[in-house]
C-alpha cells in the first residue's frame, strides 16, 4: 500500500513515527495554553502531583527524546510553541492516539479552541484511519465538528457530525471509497488551512527561539512490558523481552 503523506525519511516526524500520527492543536499563546494544561493534568493526576518545566529544544527530535519512557497512561507531555497562533501537544503514550479528553476539557473549561486529530494510511498502533474533532465555544454552547474514517479489517466506515467548517472540502466526503474520504493528505491539508499556514509543515513552524512547556507526572505508572505466558516466556516465543 502506498503511503501518501507519511513524514519523509530523514525528518524527526518520520524518526518518531507513529508517535507523531496525532499531534493535538490548541489555539492561543503558549503561556495561556500551558497554564490551562497544567490545571487539567493536575486534576487528572490527583492524588499524584505533576512537575512542570520550560525547556528549550533546537529540533522536534530533541523535544520527543526528552520523554523518559513510553507507557499506556500519559505521564509526560510536551507543549510546543509554533510561529502560528496554535500550540502543538505531544504525549508519551505508546498508543500514539493523542489526548481527546484533554482537548475537550481545554475547550469546555478554559474556552480554548482545540483540534484533536489522528491520521495514518497504514497500520500502526491501530488499523488505518483518520479523524479530527474541532471544538470551540459559542457563548455558553460547545460546538463540535467531527469527521472520521476507520478500517475494520476488510471493511471501512465513515461518519461526520456537527456544522461543517469553512476550511473543509465536503466534496471529499462523497468519494466512492470510504478510505479516500479522509486521509493523511487531506487531513494535513485541512490543518494547514485551519492554522492559516499553507504549505508549511510542523517542523518548519516550530518556534525554536521560545521554550516548550513540559509537565510530568511525579509518580508515573510502571513502564509497559510485554505480557508473559505461564512458562515465563514473552509472546515472541523467546525467553527474553523483545528488543
Amino acid at each position: 500500500m502506498e503511503t501518501l503523506t507519511m513524514p519523509p525519511d530523514g525528518t524527526d516526524l518520520r524518526a518518531w513515527w507513529p508517535t507523531t500520527q496525532s499531534l493535538d492543536l490548541v489555539e492561543g499563546s503558549i503561556e495561556t495554553v500551558a497554564a490551562a494544561i497544567e490545571v487539567e493534568l493536575s486534576r487528572f493526576a490527583a492524588p499524584d502531583k505533576i512537575t512542570t518545566s520550560w525547556l528549550g529544544f533546537r529540533t522536534l527530535g530533541e523535544a520527543f527524546a526528552s520523554a523518559p519512557c513510553f507507557i499506556n497512561v500519559v505521564s509526560y507531555t510536551v507543549v510546543l510553541p509554533t510561529r502560528s497562533n496554535w500550540a502543538v501537544i505531544w504525549h508519551n503514550s505508546f498508543t500514539c492516539g493523542g489526548y481527546d479528553s484533554l482537548c475537550r476539557c481545554l475547550t469546555t473549561r478554559h474556552n480554548l479552541t482545540t483540534i484533536h486529530w489522528s491520521a495514518h494510511d497504514d497500520w500502526t498502533t491501530t488499523q488505518s484511519g483518520a479523524c479530527f474533532i474541532h471544538r470551540r465555544n459559542e457563548g455558553s454552547q460547545l460546538v463540535e465538528r467531527s469527521v472520521e474514517v476507520w478500517q475494520e479489517d476488510k471493511r471501512w466506515g465513515f461518519r461526520a457530525f456537527g456544522p461543517v467548517l469553512p476550511e473543509e472540502q465536503p466534496t471529499d466526503y462523497t468519494a466512492r471509497r470510504m478510505r479516500d474520504r479522509l486521509s493523511e493528505k487531506s487531513l494535513i491539508a485541512l490543518l494547514r488551512r485551519l492554522a492559516r499556514s499553507p504549505g508549511r509543515s510542523l517542523s518548519m513552524i516550530l518556534h525554536t527561539e521560545r521554550p516548550s512547556f513540559c509537565p510530568a507526572r511525579c509518580r508515573p505508572r510502571r513502564a509497559y512490558e510485554p505480557p508473559k505466558n505461564s512458562f515465563g516466556r514473552s509472546h515472541d516465543g523467546r525467553g527474553q523481552l523483545p528488543a
